[in-house]
């Protein structure tokens, strides 16, 4: 592929952070098409992470699962959703935004291997089903992802806890959901050492950006349309915590209050709209370790 598979936004990052000529290097690695072993690995998840865009173009970021059979290929070219197999909450955001037909990123994370694969597209209904286009499809490294083994949990769970600062203080992984000026949408896994994300006050979060795949996807779109999502998943019970605001990113700054690995790359996160709610149900999982790439 050529290099104009980035749009402007991402080659600005991938120039200031002096990483353009290994982001052409892995660009090759992007496909509209999903190989056999990716199709597999798809249809084997349990769980899988989407970010979508609503009437205000605000964007969101979810957690969704369903029963077999509730995502599976359609040739080498579209994903079929099939709502009727949902497990997780019916009224996700991410269920009212694709009415529009827009954009859609998936992403596929196997947290016990540490294996993850990326799905950018747009979906369309069709028959009471979802057909998302492919539109990219690449693997991702293993970096910065806790190992954790699924299970089944039948006990009831707590109402969902409401104070920002404490889900902060507790979580070593979050999902961010991005877009750039066309509305394309990607969603990203972030995730270090607990409290890795610093807790500026009840509107500002603080996350770093450590070294990653040269690409910058997510500050890519970031720097070209500022619109951010946000989720963090409580792995003991399923609850989340979903937000969306908007983004600002810095590109050469080490400030006290977060390490970035030496990159001196953070961005700042403004919240503007946050919703706490039972997302999964029957969950839960078993923490195993620390990525050893946590700065």
């Amino acid at each position: 592929m050529s290099g104009t598979i980035f749009h402007l936004g991402e080659k600005f990052v991938q120039e200031q952070s002096g990483e353009r000529t290994m982001a052409l290097r892995n660009e090759g690695i992007i496909s509209n098409q999903l190989a056999e072993g990716a199709v597999i690995f798809i249809q084997n998840q349990k769980i899988f992470f989407a970010s979508s865009m609503d009437d205000r173009g605000m964007v969101w970021a979810s957690v969704l699962t369903g029963e077999p059979g509730f995502l599976k290929l359609d040739e080498d070219h579209h994903l079929i959703l099939d709502p009727a197999l949902l497990r997780s909450s019916p009224g996700d955001i991410f269920w009212t935004n694709v009415r529009n037909g827009r954009g859609v990123g998936l992403l596929f994370i196997e947290l016990l291997t540490r294996r993850r694969f990326r799905v950018n597209g747009h979906i369309f209904a069709e028959a009471g089903r979802w057909r998302i286009q492919i539109d990219q499809a690449y693997p991702n490294c293993p970096k910065y992802i806790q190992r954790r083994q699924l299970i089944s949990n039948h006990g009831e769970s707590p109402p969902p806890a409401r104070e920002l600062e404490g889900w902060m203080k507790q979580a070593d992984t979050i999902f961010v959901a991005s877009a750039d000026t066309d509305g394309d949408l990607d969603v990203s896994h972030r995730g270090g050492d607990t409290g890795f994300i610093a807790y500026i006050d009840e509107q500002t979060l603080r996350i770093p950006d450590y070294i990653g795949n040269s690409m910058f996807n997510t500050l890519g779109n970031f720097h070209v349309n500022p619109a951010a999502g946000l989720l963090v998943v409580d792995f003991t019970n399923g609850q989340t915590l979903q937000l969306s605001g908007k983004a600002v990113v810095h590109l050469d700054e080490e400030p006290g209050n977060v390490i970035t690995g030496g990159t001196h790359r953070f961005w700042d996160f403004k919240i503007e709209k946050s919703v706490y709610s039972q997302s999964l149900f029957d969950f839960s999982s078993r923490f195993i370790d620390f990525s050893t790439f946590n700065p």
